[in-house]
């Protein structure tokens, strides 16, 4: 019975193996090929051409603080390619699921997924995305990627990009923005479509809050100023 049983367990430890083994494979596969298309170090170059293009002095310093302490807390001191911490808590979520439905992706891998993949949320596609953003660490800083991230990101109502959002929501540039306007747009990418302003903009509202509250958490603003900021008025004006 034990040699059955060792029998058994050697048999799925090989097939485990080599199902990693040929997920590897196909995902590095993948990565060679999109980035023979689209060398890493012309990404910048080539979004920089867009005339709407911002940069990140452009941006005010509370909408940064704001999408970093939303979206991706230790951007600027995790040393790995991915937020490990994140990624144990999508495997969980995953498991529970019984599917690929979350990634714990950080900014880098998102701007990887954005510019370079579609929306496939296969385990080949993941390994992919791993080796695109491990270059695009290795080839730009932080600020830069953020920069890139807060440029090529959905805000709803079909703006893409911190210039559109700005000018199609408040019909003001980016550096004209005021606390309110830049904490509000700061929390439409996580769910663009849900929170657009057009159509549901008292949901857009309370992912304000959230954002306010992860500022006042990451100790950027006082609890009464995010109270103040909450209540200013998008619309009318600065």
């Amino acid at each position: 019975m034990r040699k059955l049983i060792r029998k058994l367990v050697l048999m799925m430890v090989t097939v485990a193996l080599v199902v990693v083994g040929v997920i590897l494979f196909f995902g590095y596969k993948e990565y060679q090929s999109v980035i023979l298309k689209k060398p890493i170090d012309t990404v910048l170059i080539e979004l920089k051409k867009d005339e709407a293009y911002t940069t990140i002095d452009e941006i005010p310093d509370l909408a940064l603080k704001a999408m970093v302490a939303t979206e991706d807390s230790r951007l600027f001191t995790r040393k790995s390619v991915m937020d490990l911490r994140a990624v144990l808590r999508a495997i969980v979520h995953n498991i529970q699921s019984r599917k690929l439905v979350e990634g714990g992706s950080t900014i880098p891998q998102q701007v990887s997924k954005n510019i370079y993949f579609d929306h496939d949320a296969s385990f080949v596609r993941k390994v992919s995305e791993y080796f695109v953003t491990r270059d695009l660490l290795l080839t730009y800083t932080k600020e830069e990627i953020l920069e890139m991230y807060l440029n090529i990101i959905y805000y709803g109502d079909g703006y893409s990009g911190i210039y559109h959002a700005s000018m199609g929501y408040f019909e003001v540039l980016p550096f004209e923005l005021n606390e309110g306007q830049a904490t509000l747009l700061m929390g439409l990418p996580q769910s663009p479509s849900y929170y657009a302003l057009s159509s549901n903009f008292e949901a857009a509202k309370a992912r304000q809050r959230h954002v306010l509250n992860r500022l006042v958490d990451a100790q950027e603003i006082t609890a009464e100023r995010a109270e103040e900021i909450y209540l200013m008025d998008v619309y009318g004006g600065q």
